[in-house]
């Protein structure tokens, strides 16, 4: 059986590797002796090379999509059943998991993964691509849509080997990789997922991630991560990862545990996670930091505690996040914290808010997206019937999605996001470092990957 499992990510080149199709590759061939193929359209930019890719006769193409990307993978679909009106063609992923029916309209789509696709997806292979019976899809048939049922999470992360890395391009990928470019630059470095889930309420993320993850989270061995990571140390020569979980510091016994393994291992990797501003504490992220942790991603999203409260539903106060970053500058670790810009009801000067937090806070990066409201999410429910895009042009780095009066007009939000990294980047505090961001051939273009997204 000849598989494709394909990532259509054009808009936004970056160094993350596709780790959710990789792992769903991984689980395939774990159970079954299959010809699988990994495609991310990352570095097939060009939709008349994917054209040529696809000439392939697959069985079976997974297409695992974000809505942003959904245009996309329904291009991709249009594609693969030209070449083969017999090729079974599934998406999975968040869009597909909160608008199935919507995603089935598509006539060139036969079925979707609802939630986790590894267990979903090899029963699929095992049924010789018959989706009857099977939890987790909903798929057309003569009598309409057949829609199974939900299937439960993988009780243990652990069963679910690495992710089949050497079906994509590696090379590529840590050539691109910057995420911790701040730290080190041109430093060889991936990103890897260490739990599925989040606990937490943010309007703009549930409860989508819990369709997706299910109600609790679950969280990989430290034993077993460690190992992932001498692999990657030995294969690929890293100096550095990512832990791109939602709220990787969630469980303190736990991240306590992966970092006295860490350190007893002796890897000598330099790392970066995701950390929300109550759960920082001095203790836990000392002994982060003794076990290679340099930088911190932090949501801090917005500088009015009313939109923190009532829009976002973020459960966190602006004290909490000047002390938190207190207490990271205090350890000298390296802070980037994520701001959005033109949330409903959100006035000028509630964005003047954000923007004078952001430049006044010891943190050495900032990103400033544009307030989103994802369907499936809590902020979806409650004010798309205000939005005025279409699903499919969602752009968070780029356009607003609501109708006139409901937030700050588009242009409006654009300038004073553009103002706000501008004045962010060119602080005298922050502008040395920015200047050497663009000094070496290499660091200009991965700065120009950035750059696009604004």
């Amino acid at each position: 059986m000849n598989i494709a499992l394909i990532f259509p990510r054009y808009k936004y080149v970056s160094g993350d590797v596709p780790l959710g199709v990789c792992y769903l590759a991984a689980y395939l061939r774990k159970y079954a002796n299959l010809e699988i193929d990994v495609i991310d359209t990352t570095f097939h930019s060009d939709k008349d090379e994917i054209n040529k890719v696809l000439n392939k006769k697959y069985d079976l193409v997974g297409i695992s999509a974000m809505s942003s990307m959904i245009d996309d993978a329904f291009w991709i679909a249009k594609i693969t059943k030209e070449k083969n009106p017999k090729t079974f063609v599934i998406i999975g992923g968040p869009h597909a998991t909160v608008l199935p029916e919507e995603t089935l309209k598509n006539p060139c789509i036969d079925a979707v993964c609802i939630g986790e696709g590894e267990l979903t997806f090899a029963e699929l292979v095992k049924n010789k691509g018959n989706p009857k019976g099977i939890t987790g899809i909903w798929y057309k048939s003569g009598e309409g849509v057949i829609k199974n049922n939900f299937r439960k999470p993988i009780a243990d992360l652990d069963d679910v080997p690495r992710p089949a890395l050497d079906l994509v391009s590696m090379d590529k990928y840590i050539k691109c990789w910057f995420q911790m470019d701040s730290v080190k630059k041109k430093l060889k470095g991936v990103n890897i997922i260490a739990s599925r889930g989040c606990p937490y309420n943010c309007s703009y993320c549930q409860p989508t991630l819990r369709r997706i993850f299910g109600q609790v989270v679950r969280k990989r061995s430290a034993k077993n991560i460690i190992e992932e990571l001498k692999l990657l140390k030995e294969e690929y020569g890293i100096k550095a990862f990512s832990l791109v979980d939602d709220t990787f510091v969630f469980d303190r016994d736990w991240v306590m545990e992966f970092c006295d393994l860490l350190i007893k291992e002796n890897l000598d990797l330099m790392w970066a996670c995701n950390s929300r501003a109550n759960l920082v504490n001095e203790q836990m992220f000392a002994k982060m930091k003794q076990a290679g942790l340099k930088k911190i991603y932090m949501g801090i999203e917005s500088g009015t505690q009313r939109i923190l409260d009532d829009i976002y539903h973020k459960g966190i106060t602006l004290k909490q996040i000047n002390d938190a970053v207190k207490i990271l500058k205090k350890l000298k670790l390296r802070v980037q914290g994520y701001f959005m810009i033109g949330a409903p009801t959100e006035t000028r000067k509630e964005v003047w808010n954000t923007i004078k937090l952001a430049i006044s806070l010891p943190i050495d990066e900032a990103t400033f997206s544009v307030t989103t409201p994802l369907p499936g999410t809590r902020l979806w429910d409650e004010t798309k019937e205000k939005v005025s895009r279409r699903v499919e042009d969602f752009d968070y780095y780029k356009a607003s999605v609501y109708k006139k009066g409901v937030t700050l007009p588009e242009k409006k939000i654009n300038r004073l996001r553009r103002f706000a990294l501008l004045s962010f980047y060119l602080s005298p505090k922050r502008l040395p470092n920015t200047i050497k961001g663009f000094l070496s051939v290499t660091e200009f273009r991965k700065s120009l990957m950035k750059l696009k997204r604004f």
